[in-house]
């Protein structure tokens, strides 16, 4: 190797990709080809070493401890290496695939919401295994001092791009879960509060029901996994952020589940069971009807047409219901419709029809699917609905029931004509996977295998 200096600090005005040739140039090519080789040879054992320590972290177990996530990530990491210490590189197209590469990462970091720490605990790392196998080429300190600086300039900058990608992403998801929030309280709030008391009376009336009947009584789901139950752990929690009913709703939940109902199948004597039960019930509407005055109704952003979650607050939503997956050891799943031969409807009734099809369509899915599920329009006639908590089968016999009623529908449009629409649905299963984008891909192939197909049917991601 030829004799190595270390590359100079580029001046702080330049540009990233400027920044990134100046190191280059300030780095002979023949060392940076050997530079290269080291890594290329070294790929793998680097990428082990840096799963294995990130694993060690129990912080990172949530985001790297799935299958999946380290067969593919593990060829990425070896892939990232050997782009960031290729051969060459100085030419504007690759200086700005440089540089693109390491904002992508960024963001998906944003995305899969991993603490930027554990980010930088990984890259000094990463970097200090790396000068361990440089040193043990190397003989000649000027030389080693150079490759050091070398390889440290070059992962600063590439960790430097990740975060501020990864700042630049984390904000605007914290302004949509702001914005999701806000969007949440401002919905009919009366409207909802009667709609929630109403599913609670239900519940209760079920199982006193029931309880009395002569025959063996009918298991009653349980109150946290009722349409409340759905409707508070998925939707209030966000609604009401930091309201002290919440907690307070949640114990009585809980104590009616936990501590009452299990009662009920042990002992003969159920009066003064089912007399704490109805006045634990009574605690939480009375505390509901509190949550729900606390706040007014503010201005909204749903969408203009259909009047459904609009797709700026699909990240708050599906990392939370992530995050709520891996803490609860339940799962959900995403479920991508669209609209079939919509552009033929558009094309022969004009898009004032097309329009009155999607309000219907949605309407049709707000009607079908539970309190606690969440339904979004995609874009265009894409709808994307969440529906939490449920395994497999659930999924797919609920994704099932929405193509059978679309099927079963006549649909007004303009002039009082009718027409029949069906609709091309797939559905993926939360796996693990941190990175919402990629679940989200399986549910939208799976409704590409739909169409192809012939359309008007369910098919379940692989």
């Amino acid at each position: 190797m030829t004799q190595l200096t270390a590359p100079l600090s580029a001046p702080v005005h330049l540009s990233a990709e400027a920044e990134w040739r100046y190191i280059l140039e300030q780095t002979p090519q023949q060392s940076r080809a050997w530079i290269a080789d080291v890594v290329d040879g070294e790929a793998d054992v680097l990428a082990s070493f840096f799963y294995r320590e990130m694993l060690a972290d129990p912080a990172a177990n949530a985001f790297l401890n799935n299958t999946i996530v380290q067969e593919r990530l593990h060829g990425s990491m070896m892939r990232w290496l050997r782009q960031i210490y290729a051969r060459s590189g100085e030419d504007t197209a690759q200086l700005a695939a440089q540089v693109a590469l390491q904002r992508h990462v960024g963001e998906v970091h944003a995305r899969i919401q991993l603490p930027i720490h554990l980010v930088a605990r990984g890259a000094r790392k990463l970097k200090h295994r790396l000068f361990e196998i440089l040193g043990s080429r190397v003989e000649e300190p000027a030389q080693l001092h150079g490759a050091l600086c070398y390889v440290s300039q070059i992962m600063d900058l590439a960790l430097e791009l990740m975060s501020a990608a990864y700042m630049r992403d984390s904000e605007r998801g914290a302004r949509a879960d702001e914005a999701f929030r806000l969007f949440s309280l401002g919905q009919n709030m009366q409207v909802e509060r009667e709609r929630q008391r109403s599913s609670l009376l239900e519940w209760g009336h079920e199982l006193f029901v029931s309880l009395h009947r002569e025959v063996r009584p009918t298991p009653t789901p349980s109150l946290g996994a009722s349409e409340f139950g759905l409707w508070f752990n998925h939707k209030a929690v966000a609604m009401f952020e930091s309201a002290p009913e919440l907690e307070q709703i949640q114990q009585a939940i809980e104590h009616i589940d936990q501590g009452l109902l299990p009662q009920l199948a042990e002992t003969q004597e159920r009066d003064s069971l089912i007399s704490d039960i109805a006045r634990g019930l009574d605690g939480i509407k009375f505390l509901l009807s509190a949550l729900f005055e606390r706040f007014l109704e503010v201005e909204n952003s749903r969408d203009a047409l259909t009047h459904l979650l609009g797709r700026r607050f699909l990240p708050a939503v599906i990392n939370r219901e992530i995050r709520l997956a891996q803490s609860r050891g339940t799962s959900f799943a995403v479920v991508m419709l669209d609209m079939d031969h919509f552009k033929q409807t558009n094309d022969q009734y004009g898009h004032d029809a097309g329009d009155r099809l999607l309000q219907q369509a949605a309407a049709l899915l707000l009607g079908t699917v539970r309190s606690g599920d969440f339904v979004f329009r995609y874009g265009g006639e894409e709808m994307l609905i969440m529906l939490v908590e449920v395994d497999d089968e659930q999924a797919a016999r609920i994704a099932e029931n929405i193509r059978s009623r679309f099927e079963d529908s006549v649909f007004l449009i303009s002039e009082g004509r009718q027409i029949r629409a069906t609709v091309s649905i797939g559905v993926a299963m939360y796996d693990g996977h941190p990175d919402y984008e990629y679940l989200i891909k399986r549910a939208d192939g799976a409704m590409y295998q739909a169409k192809q197909r012939g359309r008007n049917q369910v098919v379940r991601a692989s």
